[in-house]
């Protein structure tokens, strides 16, 4: 992984809850990681010390391995100081209006949601309220890579973007842009949205409102 990733991207990569990973190496919101520090992805949830928001500097990233313990030489992020309401998501709305060319899998390593048909140089929109999570291109199989965060419970993703506009730590509400819309290969425009519940994949046309 590249430098930048954060709790919550690394919790997505391997499709773990990330409240699990922070619980088992003792790690309170806002979920700040240090360069070099050993993120365990199994194990028994430790008791948390107290919430720090401090950032050390930028360093290169080492790769997260699927292991007991993990090392990972990553920035420290300190996701987000912005309180997100422990409700549930009041309403869905579409990232981008257009066909749905690839349904749901939970294979492979970047097919766990679906592929839309979009527009190009249109805008992809934020699916519902929250704050930027991960803003980036270090997460394999997803280029450009955004991920909000709703509440406690959801997280959705939207992939293969040309151009990010957001940052990270960033509120964002239903219908706000996120990013350029870009593709994969030869299949532009086009947008691969996830949507996890309890770092688990579903099948976003479950939330998303009928067409």
């Amino acid at each position: 992984m590249k430098s930048g990733d954060t709790l919550f991207s690394i919790a997505f990569s391997y499709g773990l809850d990330y409240r699990k990973v922070a619980g088992i190496n003792g790690i309170d919101a806002p979920y700040t990681i240090y360069p070099n520090q050993k993120i365990r992805l199994t194990g028994t949830p430790k008791r948390t010390a107290k919430t720090t928001t401090s950032v050390a500097p930028k360093r290169p990233a080492a790769a997260v391995t699927k292991s007991a313990t993990a090392k990972v030489n990553s920035s420290s992020k300190s996701v987000s100081t912005v309180k997100i309401p422990d409700r549930k998501v009041s309403s869905w709305h579409w990232p981008v209006i257009g066909s749905v060319t690839k349904g749901f899998s939970n294979a492979g390593v970047s097919s766990k949601g679906i592929d839309i048909r979009g527009k190009d140089a249109e805008h992809v929109k934020a699916a519902a309220d929250g704050v930027v999570v991960y803003a980036g291109n270090g997460l394999i199989g997803y280029g450009n890579l955004v991920i909000v965060k709703h509440n406690d419970v959801y997280l959705s993703a939207y992939a293969y973007n040309e151009r990010i506009l957001v940052k990270e730590k960033q509120s964002v509400r239903a219908g706000d842009s996120l990013a350029i819309i870009g593709g994969k290969g030869t299949e532009r425009p086009l947008l691969h949205f996830e949507v996890r519940r309890d770092g688990q994949p579903i099948d976003p046309l479950k939330v998303l409102p009928k067409k």
